[in-house]
């Protein structure tokens, strides 16, 4: 036995790559979450900028027409 093992519970080669798979498959759904995730917020970030130019847009439309209306009645 290696001077390292020492000391540590036997692990047979099975449980080693078990561990090492469930390792490898959990990193994989990580990254495609991450990338999910990425994908959602660059649609969200997108849907917000759009709301605010509509909101500014509205507001601008508002003020123009409010000025039209007063000057006209002057």
């Amino acid at each position: 036995m290696p001077l390292w093992q020492i000391g540590r519970p036997a692990v047979d080669d099975f449980e080693i790559d078990r561990r090492v798979t469930a390792l490898e498959t959990r990193n994989a759904v990580d990254e495609v979450h991450r990338t999910n995730v990425g994908v959602r917020l660059a649609a969200i970030e997108e849907t917000l900028r759009w709301l605010v130019r509509l909101i500014i847009g509205g507001l601008l439309m508002a003020g123009l027409t409010y000025a039209v209306q007063v000057g006209l009645m002057i």
